[in-house]
């Protein structure tokens, strides 16, 4: 990466960028050429591993070959847009009829590449989608303010009347779901899927001690405003209980 590239282009040389490839010679070739260009890559070769390391960390980028085994590369795409995020993600694949380009992006591909490639090629397009997301992003907060509550986007506190509070990662997920869609109602289904992956072998109850345990750090007031829809999941309301009453 050269200096006329400036800041988003720095930025964009120390992404974070999820490959999800069965071929392993392409596996390995694409995460050759992504690492010299400054990349940290993860890789899997099983669709199912992509679909659950997609859902529960977080990447500047997500490539994803389409044809894969236990979870298509459309599926992966189409559950993380599901889950509201906007991270970038570029189909790698030998379809290339343009009935499945337009089912790629219909998925919610930013880019679609056509195997065979030029690995020189995808990098700088690979760049280009990075760039494009750095300069997006800056142009919105890093603070969900919701009611009393101002949830930091880059670190796991929120703030609350001026006071910091400290959360784990999995509260910080949940809130964070919950105050950029206010008033829907998410499902514990939704809610493991987001903290554990589609199918980790995980409860709803799990989901229920973190909500507790967020509820008890943002005090009766506060707190409260998460509230439960019996036998489905969960919802953020910024009208406090004595509004309600009132109302």
């Amino acid at each position: 990466m050269n200096d006329a590239t400036g800041k988003v282009g720095d930025i964009a040389a120390r992404a974070k960028i999820l490959v999800v490839e069965d071929d392993e010679n392409i596996l390995n070739l694409l995460s050759a050429y992504l690492e010299s260009a400054g990349h940290d890559v993860e890789e899997h070769r099983d669709g199912l591993l992509g679909y659950r390391a997609a859902l529960t960390d977080t990447f500047d980028m997500c490539i994803l070959d389409v044809m894969l085994p236990h979870r298509s590369g459309t599926e992966i795409a189409e559950a993380m847009r599901s889950q509201g995020s906007s991270t970038p993600v570029l189909f790698l694949t030998a379809l290339g009829a343009e009935a499945n380009v337009l089912q790629g992006f219909a998925a919610g591909a930013d880019d679609y590449v056509v195997k065979p490639f030029s690995p020189r090629e995808l990098v700088v397009r690979i760049q280009a989608i990075l760039r494009r997301s750095q300069a997006a992003k800056s142009c919105f907060d890093d603070v969900v303010e919701v009611g009393p509550l101002k949830l930091d986007l880059e670190q796991p506190t929120c703030s609350l009347l001026g006071n910091t509070i400290a959360l784990t990662p999995y509260e910080h997920k949940i809130l964070r779901r919950l105050l950029e869609q206010p008033s829907r109602v998410l499902s514990r289904g939704q809610l493991i899927t987001l903290l554990y992956g589609n199918d980790a072998a995980v409860g709803p109850k799990a989901i229920d001690v973190h909500v507790h345990n967020l509820r008890a750090k943002l005090g009766d007031e506060t707190g409260a405003m998460i509230e439960t829809v019996r036998g489905f999941g969960y919802r953020f309301s910024a009208a406090s209980r004595q509004d309600q009453m009132l109302s």
